[in-house]
Parts: structure tokens; C-alpha cells; sequence
């Protein structure tokens, strides 16, 4: 064989062996974003629900927003209420984005966000009934069989403000009210602002709030006290929502009587 065959033997060689380990070298890295994961218990109209198997309401909005803004994308993991907390501590979640109160007790645990909503605990009962129930001193001094979501501010502000009370029902999810009220199980109703007027609006015909809240709450979204970068990211696009408009374009969306509570 010639000089010149064997180098041209010996390129070839060279290129077949490139072209080996060019296919046994791992694919190149795919651009998939890392997930948000939102802790949601989806069963509070108009913050967080389902539509069919669609999680929908103001929450969802605003997760997508976030996670467009953080340049993620969005994962809801969905936990029983009184999951919310240890799941976002045990690194589960990241956010809780489920019309969370701001309270000093969940403070001990975890961080919240600047606060997006301002509301209060209202009350829910029998059109029938509205008219012995005419202020919150009578609401708060009746002697009735008043219920509250369990786990929430408004079951703890019942036990706490309701001495007459023939009895306090604690029951998973505030629609479970409706039924109750019309099976005249319990009286009356004590939950968040935006439940009650969604709830108001679906039985109109049956059911009726009293629109004085008894107190003021502030709703955040909740975070991990150890992730303090994430807060800061959430709160500055908070901040900016507030400026530009989006907050209120969703808020509105979602709590068209938004006015009647604020």
C-alpha cells in the first residue's frame, strides 16, 4: 500500500471514530423550565375550583401569571386543607395560592407574601331567617347551630365569639353549607367574604348573607420561610400588578362585588 493510501486510511479511520463517539455522547440539553408547584385545595369558589377537571378561578390566574413572570411553569398539587402548610414546610410545594388568611398563628410556621386581597369573615343563613338576624349583634348572640370550614378562620372566630351557640359544626368544604342550612342542620354559616357572595349567587332563592363583615383579614400567599429569593421575586411582581393594573383586572374578573367587602 502506498504512503499516500495508508494516510488516507488513517483519516478515515480518524472520522469514523469521531462519528462513533459523536452518537454515544448524551442528546443536548432540552429547554424545559422548571415547575412552580402551587398548593391548592380546590374547593372554594371563586379563588380556587374546578370546572369539569380544569382548575380555574382568581388563585389559577394568578399562578399562571406568577410562573410566566418567574419564567416557570406551573404544576398545582392538590391537598386537603389542613395538608397546606406541612406540605409547603416538607418541600412539596412552593407557594400555597389557595385563599390563605394571613394569621399570626400561620405566621409561626411559614412566610406570606404582601398581601393581594383584602376581605373578612361574612355570614351565610335562610332567606327566612334574615330578618331575626338583622346585625352582628344579634347574628353573634343567637342562640343557633352556627358552621364554620374547618381548619379556617372563620370556625376558630365562631368558638371563640358565638357564647350562646346551641352548637359550632365544623364540615370540610364551604358548599356543604348549602345543604346543611336547607336541611336546617345549622343556622347560619361564618366564612371568607368571596365563599359567601359566590354562594349567594348560585341559591339565591334560598339563601342570603349579611354584608357586615366582624372583622378585617388580609389574604397572602403562603411560602417557605428558608426560601426567601422565591418571596422576593413574588412580592416584586405583586408590586408591579398593583401599578400596572393586574391585580385589579383579575380581582375583577373573579369578585365582580368586590366593592361590598373592601
Amino acid at each position: 500500500m502506498s504512503k499516500a493510501m495508508r494516510k488516507l486510511g488513517f483519516f478515515i479511520l480518524v472520522a469514523l471514530l469521531f462519528a462513533g463517539c459523536a452518537t454515544t455522547q448524551p442528546p443536548a440539553p432540552v429547554d424545559n423550565r422548571s415547575a412552580l408547584r402551587v398548593g391548592i385545595t380546590p374547593d372554594y369558589p371563586p379563588m380556587i375550583f374546578k370546572q369539569g377537571d380544569r382548575i380555574t378561578g382568581a388563585e389559577a390566574d394568578f399562578a399562571l401569571r406568577l410562573a410566566e413572570g418567574l419564567g416557570k411553569t406551573v404544576q398545582f398539587v392538590e391537598l386537603r386543607w389542613d395538608q397546606q402548610i406541612s406540605a409547603l414546610m416538607e418541600g412539596k410545594t412552593d407557594l400555597i395560592m389557595s385563599g390563605m388568611t394571613i394569621t399570626d398563628a400561620r405566621k409561626a410556621r411559614i412566610d406570606f407574601t404582601d398581601p393581594y386581597l383584602k376581605s373578612g369573615l361574612f355570614t351565610l343563613m335562610r332567606s327566612e331567617d334574615a330578618p331575626q338576624f338583622n346585625s352582628l349583634q344579634a347574628i353573634r348572640e343567637s342562640h343557633s347551630t352556627v358552621g364554620g370550614v374547618a381548619g379556617t378562620t372563620g370556625e376558630t372566630f365562631v368558638r371563640k365569639n358565638f357564647p350562646n351557640a346551641l352548637g359550632v359544626v365544623a364540615f370540610p368544604k364551604a358548599s356543604d353549607a348549602v345543604y346543611l342550612l336547607k336541611n336546617m342542620r345549622i343556622d347560619m354559616m361564618v366564612h371568607d367574604g368571596p365563599s359567601i357572595a359566590w354562594l349567594v349567587s348560585e341559591n339565591e332563592g334560598t339563601l342570603k348573607g349579611f354584608w357586615e363583615p366582624f372583622n378585617q383579614e388580609w389574604m397572602g400567599w403562603g411560602v417557605r420561610r428558608s426560601d426567601q429569593e422565591l418571596l422576593n421575586q413574588v412580592n416584586a411582581l405583586l408590586r408591579n400588578w398593583k401599578k400596572d393594573g393586574t391585580l385589579k383586572e383579575v380581582l375583577s374578573k373573579w369578585l365582580p362585588y368586590l366593592k361590598d367587602f373592601e
